[in-house]
């Protein structure tokens, strides 16, 4: 009886594995205006405050960081042009009227679209940089509301890309 459980299970399993169709292709994103111009490398070359935050794993950006979108909605970002590993994980982006998400495993991050051009994109996060946070910058309540937050909550980050050109 255990064998024949056992048989059918696997049966059942080898089914169910063959019928999933791991050579499907990615979709691409769909080529309207701003999705044409938005694919491809930018690097930021100001921001109204540094180091900024990406979610969730690039804590301290700064000018020259990049900032890559693919065809297929994938966002990759690098602290700076020199770095060859990005820094965020694995995430997924798409524009939804005036805003950018980075989507990563359940959560979506949101950067309003203030201007985008084939060659220009600035963008403004909410997100206050949790190394803000951090213990050593927490001594009192009151460091919660410091400058620095205050100035986030007042006016958002602003940051401003240049797109690369292809080369080679």
């Amino acid at each position: 009886m255990k064998k024949t459980t056992f048989y059918i299970s696997f049966i059942v399993f080898i089914l169910t594995f063959s019928s999933c169709n791991f050579s499907k292709k990615p979709e691409k994103l769909p080529k309207t205006e701003q999705y044409v111009k938005l694919i491809g490398k930018w690097k930021v070359t100001k921001s109204n405050f540094l180091p900024f935050e990406h979610p969730s794993f690039c804590e301290k950006m700064g000018l020259n960081s990049i900032f890559e979108f693919d065809e297929y909605g994938i966002l990759k970002v690098y602290e700076n042009d020199k770095t060859k590993r990005n820094c965020n994980d694995h995430q997924k982006f798409w524009i939804d009227g005036t805003e950018l998400i980075a989507f990563e495993y359940d959560v979506g991050f949101p950067y309003e679209i203030l201007k985008l051009t084939s060659d220009s994109l600035i963008i403004k996060s909410e997100i206050v940089p949790a190394y803000l946070f951090k213990e050593e910058n927490i001594k009192t309540a009151k460091d919660l509301e410091g400058d620095d937050i205050k100035f986030i909550r007042e006016n958002g980050i602003i940051i401003t890309l240049k797109k690369q050109k292809n080369v080679g």
